[in-house]
């Protein structure tokens, strides 16, 4: 349950707002209230804040459309390399009744900014900008676009369903956080707002059926509504690497097809290989291109001393370097297979003379380690 602190605070004049600092202390200056999360980890922290009820309206026009905004709220986040939670969010809505929204909005970017940074060590830096504004307007066409250190939703009051709110934030706030892939028709120019939003819901789903989160944190969506976009709208896409490889002819399109085909090899990688690993892809990524990401991708493993595999189903198809591997599996019966050569576990070590696919059949994790 959110522990709900007030901090006292005097009357200001009706075009006044109260500045709220940038880093969150104590004894926190007068005129707020702050909402401390139950931390998901330990070594993180996140606060909402807001200008107390009896203070001045916000007094506030967005720099892209010069529209006028009434309410505010701020998210503060703390990573373990930090004394203090430092302010990440400045949430912005145009009327006085869309403050509820606005705070599950600040809410909800708080945990995906700790479940990104939890999982691949990413905050939003926009051109050296660590502040995230958002706008949460009634005007213009239903839908959201990032602009420079600002993400707008339009229309809000036509959101109504929380999986809705939970997708549209998700999808917005990963135009920030995740690496630009790009070139393509449709359904949009740049990739990295659906491979965010599929990568990180698949990451809600075990935390919020496992309890580390609860619909409040996501606007509102259960447990059984995120599990079925998960299945619906991730799986498939996965599937599509761990069951044939590598889709040469998806791959290669420039549609929504082939975004599809993106995004499932970075569902693909961090299911199969692990988060440690598509963290190292996009640390290698050279270009915002699709086939760079793939590059990238075989570089890390090329270069990995070691692998940890997770099959996805009865046999996985797997990307390995040739290179030979010590192997560690609970599974004795774990078997690797390309053609008609086979590895078997009890090998204990396996020597590839090539880098290329191959199926993995396992009913266990395996751990692949260089002597």
């Amino acid at each position: 349950m959110a522990l709900w602190v007030s901090l006292g605070g005097g009357v200001r004049a009706e075009s006044e707002l109260p500045t709220p600092p940038p880093v969150w202390t104590a004894p926190p200056p007068p005129g707020f209230e702050a909402v401390v999360l139950p931390p998901i980890a330990p070594t993180a922290a996140s606060v909402v804040v807001t200008p107390q009820l009896h203070q001045s309206r916000v007094a506030r026009r967005d720099p892209k459309h010069g529209w006028h905004f009434q309410v505010a709220c701020y998210g503060y986040f703390r990573t373990e390399h930090q004394n203090h939670p430092e302010l990440r969010f400045r949430v912005y809505a145009q009327q006085t009744e869309d403050l509820p929204a606005a705070l599950q909005v600040c809410r909800l970017l708080l945990r995906l900014q700790e479940v990104a940074w939890q999982r691949l060590r990413l905050q939003v830096n926009l051109q050296g900008e660590r502040v995230l504004n958002v706008w949460l307007c009634r005007q213009g066409n239903a839908g959201g676009e990032q602009w420079r250190n600002n993400l707008y939703l339009y229309s809000v009051q036509e959101i109504h369903a929380p999986m809705q709110w939970l997708r549209e934030v998700a999808h917005e706030f990963s135009h920030a956080l995740f690496p630009g892939i790009t070139g393509y028709t449709s359904p949009e120019p740049w990739a990295n707002g659906y491979i965010g939003e599929r990568l990180l819901l698949s990451w809600l789903q075990p935390m919020l059926e496992g309890g580390a989160l609860t619909p409040e944190d996501l606007c509102g969506a259960s447990a059984t509504e995120v599990s079925q976009f998960v299945q619906q709208r991730c799986l498939p896409l996965r599937q599509m690497w761990a069951s044939g490889g590598f889709p040469q002819k998806e791959f290669s399109r420039t549609d929504a097809t082939g975004m599809g085909a993106l995004v499932g090899l970075v569902l693909y990688i961090d299911s199969v290989y692990g988060s440690a690993m598509l963290r190292a892809t996009f640390a290698r990524l050279q270009a915002p291109q699709p086939h760079a990401l793939w590059r990238a991708f075989t570089e890390a493993v090329r270069e990995a001393q070691e692998l940890r595999l997770t099959p996805v189903g009865n046999a996985t198809q797997v990307w390995l370097a040739a290179a030979g591997w010590r192997v560690d599996s609970e599974d004795k019966m774990a078997m690797l297979q390309r053609g008609k050569r086979r590895w078997q576990a009890t090998q204990q070590a396996w020597q590839l003379s090539e880098s290329d696919w191959y199926r993995l059949t396992s009913k266990a994790s395996l751990r692949l380690s260089k002597p």
